[in-house]
Parts: structure tokens; C-alpha cells; sequence
């Protein structure tokens, strides 16, 4: 984890493929398979990336373990984001958004729904963004004067079009 905040993507993704070979606990491979996803994607190496999250959600799900599904999803939208499959990332993002909700986790569900709204642009969809915007803003409160003002700016597409 060291190596992958320090930004040395190579020697993070090394570690965690070597950890993840070694762990013989599925879940503790599952999670390590998660974080080796997330360094191929900042690598930029994002088939790699969706080849190790694949069932990772699947296996968290038969674990119980709900946060880490919604992670595990969350990190499947992503890297199908970014191997360009955008209506499966959606579908993903929409699922992780459902799960961090029922996790009652507000600070994910929020960025969940941020890059759902980014993927929907996009695919020049703005008001379908304006809308998954505005309910990641009421997903988390609003922090200070920025969050308060980007609340009130989020609801203003909704305001305009009410007649």
C-alpha cells in the first residue's frame, strides 16, 4: 500500500499480485485482487485491471461482506469505464450506488455517483448527469460554504425546468 501511495505503480502492483498469489484466506484475495485492480488502473493498464475485479463482487457477495461488494463493484465500473464498455460501467456504477446506499456509507455512495454522472456526460446525457449530480450532493451533507453553494447549484436544472 506504501509503494501504491507513493505512486510506485510497478513495484504496488508486484507487491499486491505477489500477496495475492500467497493468501490462501478468499476474501483477504479478493481484497488484494481489488487494490491490484486499482494500481493497473492508475497504470493505465485498465484490460489487466478488469481481468483481476472480475468476481470479486460475486465472491464479497457470497461472504455477506456488502461493503466490500459495493467497493468491488464500484471498482468493476470502473475498469469498464476505462476499457470503454460504458453501458456495462453504468449498469456497475448504478449497482455500487444501490449497495453503498444500503451500506448507509454517504461518502461513497456520493463519489459513486459522481463518476456515474462524469460517464453519463460523457455519452452526452447532461440532464441525466444534472440529475445523478444532484443526488450524489444529497447523498452526503454538504461541507462549508463550497458544498452548500454546489448543493444549491445542483438543484437549480430541476428548479428551471418545473413549470
Amino acid at each position: 500500500m506504501e509503494a501504491y501511495q507513493k505512486g510506485r505503480l510497478d513495484e504496488a502492483i508486484q507487491l499486491f499480485g505477489s500477496a495475492r498469489a500467497a493468501e490462501t484466506d478468499p476474501a483477504k484475495a479478493a481484497e488484494l485482487a481489488n487494490n491490484l485492480s486499482v494500481a493497473y488502473l492508475k497504470a493505465g493498464r485498465s484490460q489487466e485491471a478488469l481481468s483481476i475485479v472480475r468476481g470479486t463482487p460475486e465472491l464479497f457477495s457470497r461472504l455477506g461482506d456488502g461493503q466490500r461488494m459495493a467497493q468491488a463493484t464500484g471498482n468493476l465500473a470502473a475498469a469498464l469505464e476505462a476499457c470503454g464498455d460504458l453501458p456495462a460501467a453504468e449498469t456497475a456504477y448504478e449497482q455500487a450506488a444501490e449497495l453503498f446506499r444500503s451500506q448507509d456509507d454517504a461518502e461513497a455512495l456520493r463519489y459513486t455517483l459522481n463518476a456515474l454522472a462524469q460517464l453519463q456526460l460523457r455519452q452526452h446525457r447532461p440532464l441525466e448527469a444534472a440529475n445523478t449530480l444532484q443526488a450524489g450532493a444529497l447523498a452526503s451533507p454538504p461541507r462549508g460554504l463550497r458544498g452548500r453553494l454546489l448543493k444549491q447549484l445542483l438543484q437549480l436544472p430541476s428548479r428551471l425546468l418545473r413549470f
